[in-house]
């Protein structure tokens, strides 16, 4: 047994392995697959086999630089896609401000960072309440 995690390990050596686009890859495959399961497609089902070998062919390689430029490729995506669905109008750069909600009304109301424990008035409603910011 050791002598095949030997062998296993030296084939791996310098292999970009597994990355969020990878994982992503996979996972979607699996979705695919499914669909393509109840379906009865055989497109889909082979769609989902592009993507495995994509995915494999991803981990395997010693091409670096690529395959990093490929995972930073879908990680801003990524990001501009969840940043979009974020709940209010915070967005996820606002490093200045801070978000609470009113105890009463549920209103959001945002203030700046840094100003230390601070007395909030709700806009809407005129509920006083105190946060550390």
């Amino acid at each position: 047994m050791n002598k095949l995690r030997e062998k296993i390990a030296r084939f791996m050596y310098g292999r970009y392995g597994i990355d969020q686009f990878g994982n992503f890859l996979l996972w979607a495959a699996i979705a695919v697959m499914l669909i393509g399961l109840f379906s009865g497609s055989s497109l889909i089902y082979f769609l989902a086999l592009i993507l495995i070998v994509w995915s494999y062919v991803r981990m395997l390689s010693k091409n670096h630089s690529r395959r990093y430029a490929e995972n930073e490729k879908f990680l801003s995506v990524k990001n501009r896609i969840t940043g979009f669905f974020r709940s209010g109008t915070r967005s996820f750069k606002d490093k200045e401000h801070c978000y609470f909600r009113c105890p009463s009304c549920h209103q959001q109301v945002r203030v700046p960072k840094g100003k230390g424990h601070i007395e909030i008035r709700c806009p809407k409603c005129g509920t006083k309440f105190i946060k550390n910011t």
